[in-house]
């Protein structure tokens, strides 16, 4: 059974997305739409295996924006209605989320933004709490999983008093941290409504624009009401033995807020803290209430001093003389720790040096000075697209080409991991689809050979606009679709290619070599590089071959995931056993080195190398590139 299913009382030990989860079920949410990235996508993960049980309509859209735009347009029906993302994902749908906040909703719309300081599986840390007062949105910020459930239900609550889209703020460690949740009811979930028409209001041409804008200033001003009643902006206080440090607050938010408490009770301090969990509209008159009665506060808040810059404003425009401490006591990198915030609090009492320094991200080896190896990210053992780089490799030194002079405009994805030796095909990465995009401009502006690495969901998440772009422009380059048939890093959500819906309804599997071939590629082709890692090597030498020659060619190297196939087949999904003659074998390295399968180690006493078994997944490509035939199967398939 799923862990976010279970009766009114029950408590169960969730993730902190898993609560949002069960907190969309809970507040009859009836259609949900994402696209995965972490640290959110656990929330739609859980919503998809319970939906057809509870009656709730969720799908896996192609990309942020899309998925904005769907679930937004289902709320303006009368349905409520969810969406979810990563926080450089809000990025992609941020046009369409601009445009929600002057419109307003009908029904109610709660979305995630998942933010991920210290940059744990993303290429920045942005702090998306600025989004919310540029776009007029409100603001939420649990700061453990018990309040993020309960938060979505008032979320929408809120979201229909006041009729504006609601973002719901968590971080990495909030949405993975693990917390009792106890569970509230089901109600009955509407997945239907009716849509009626009012074009002054949903047209937004510039006069109505205009209209919107002062109508979401108006809906703001309401929320602002609300905010200062609200059960999530509330006041700690604190008796404890040192006198000495004067009438000290703390005003803080999300998981932040809950190491100022942990810190304030550890450390036996008197005072008070601010907790804000409905964190904009800022409750303004709760605020200078709270900085009226201290002397000293100090803001404590990932990352950026979005809190401070507000409260140091209604602190000015008030006249209050409260000493304000933020970002010139605490970092702005990086997450925070405890301990960061203990060191924050003491040199705010005066009783320590400031800054304090970001927690440190140094290995762990150099800091504690005991030598740990190190463990680089590896693609997996069978990863076709290991096959795929090794192809392209050797295809490019048949050719004549020297491949550390390609520049390797790789994307966001297992194929990411090119960029690690021995391939070290990765050059340039910004984004989702940035791979053919940025493939244009240095075809342009420079006479290097160049190369896009790109996955097939991220392909019809935002590779199409720039493979039109390259046909349309005519940037030679080189396409590389590495197709493993399912969204493999975030955890195997489907894509376009997989040919089922996220609720596990087969739908079509759309061909990326059809598209390529519809938009005018010079040069289309798929090949299976698992199968015959031969043929794939020629057909891409083909294709490099248009591609010397002014082309745009695209090749598809096609094959399944092979943690999917072992995930979904079991163990008789793994392919055969090898292993290695020791006679025949020359110790060339290729296997082990040049090849870099995991599986495969040299052996210090026989000085060759053998195959691990248990952790070999039968792929069967080093059988197939090893110069002397020293590799053979001893068993066609798994029992």
């Amino acid at each position: 059974m799923s862990a976010i299913l279970g009766n009114a009382g029950e408590k169960r030990l969730l993730l902190g997305n898993e609560a949002i989860a069960r907190g969309v079920i809970e507040a009859g949410v009836g259609f949900a739409s994402a696209y995965p990235g972490t640290p959110s996508t656990e929330v739609m993960d859980a919503l998809r295996a319970v939906a057809k049980k509870v009656g709730i309509y969720v799908e896996y859209a192609t990309n942020e924006i899309i998925a904005y735009e769907s679930a937004f347009s289902a709320c303006l029906a009368g349905v409520r209605s969810f969406f979810a993302a990563k926080h450089v994902g809000i990025n992609v749908a941020a046009d369409a989320i601009a445009t929600s906040g002057y419109v307003g909703t009908r029904a109610g719309f709660v979305f995630l933004d998942a933010d991920d300081p210290n940059c744990h599986s993303s290429q920045n840390e942005q702090d998306n709490r600025n989004l919310a007062r540029h776009y007029g949105l409100l603001l939420l910020e649990p700061s453990n999983p018990q309040e993020a459930k309960q938060m979505v239900i008032y979320g929408y609550n809120v979201s229909e008093k006041v009729h504006q889209p609601v973002m719901l703020r968590t971080t990495t460690r909030i949405s993975h941290a693990r917390a009792p949740v106890e569970f509230g009811p089901i109600p009955d979930i509407k997945t239907k409504g009716f849509f009626e028409k009012d074009p002054s209001r949903f047209v937004v041409i510039p006069a109505n624009a205009r209209r919107n804008h002062a109508e979401m200033l108006k809906r703001l001003k309401e929320a602002q009401e609300l905010s200062e009643a609200s059960e999530w902006n509330v006041v700690y206080e604190f008796s404890g033995d040192d006198p000495s440090i004067g009438r000290f607050g703390i005003i803080s938010s999300s998981v932040a807020f809950s190491y100022a408490y942990e810190e304030f009770q550890k450390m036996n301090l008197s005072g008070k803290i601010l907790k804000l969990g409905f964190s904009y509209p800022l409750p303004e008159k709760k605020i200078v209430e709270f900085l009226e009665t201290l002397d000293h506060v100090l803001i404590v808040e990932e990352l950026d001093p979005i809190l401070e810059r507000d409260i140091r404003a209604i602190a000015q425009m008030h006249d209050l003389n409260t000493k304000i401490y933020g970002k010139d006591i605490l970092p702005r990198l990086y997450e925070f720790a405890p301990e960061i915030v203990e060191k924050g609090i003491l040199v705010a009492l005066g009783k320590e040096k400031g800054p304090v320094s970001p927690i440190n991200v140094k290995p762990v080896s150099e800091i504690s000075g005991v030598h740990i190896p190190t463990r680089p990210p590896v693609l997996c053992p069978a990863c076709p697209h290991r096959a795929s780089y090794y192809a392209i490799k050797r295809a490019l030194l048949e050719l004549k080409v020297n491949p550390k002079k390609v520049i390797y405009s790789t994307d966001i994805g297992c194929m990411t991991l090119g960029v690690m030796p021995p391939y070290l095909m990765g050059d340039v990465l910004f984004c989702m689809g940035s791979s053919i995009g940025a493939s244009g401009g240095l075809s342009q502006v420079t006479d290097q050979p160049v190369m896009a690495f790109i996955g097939d969901s991220t392909f019809f998440h935002a590779g199409l606009p720039g493979l039109a772009n390259a046909i349309y422009n005519k940037h030679p380059m080189m396409i590389v679709v590495l197709d493993n048939n399912i969204t493999a890093m975030t955890g195997f959500q489907p894509d376009p290619r997989t040919g089922l819906t996220a609720m596990s309804n087969p739908t079509k599997k759309i061909d990326i070599e059809k598209i390529a071939k519809a938009l005018g590629a010079d040069f289309a082709v798929t090949v299976d590089q698992i199968m015959n890692w031969k043929d794939a090597k020629d057909k891409f030498k083909e294709a490099y071959k248009v591609y010397q020659q002014g082309g745009v060619s695209v090749v598809v190297f096609k094959h399944p995931c092979a943690i999917y196939e072992r995930h979904t087949k079991g163990y008789a999904g793994l392919g055969g056993l090898y292993e290695i003659d020791a006679e025949k074998c020359i110790n060339c390295g290729i296997c082990y080195k040049d090849f870099n399968c995991p599986a495969i180690v040299y052996n210090s006493s026989s000085k060759k190398p053998l195959i691990r078994a248990d952790v070999c997944l039968g792929c069967g490509v080093c059988m197939q590139i090893c110069p002397v035939q020293a590799i053979y199967r001893i068993q066609e398939s798994r029992k």
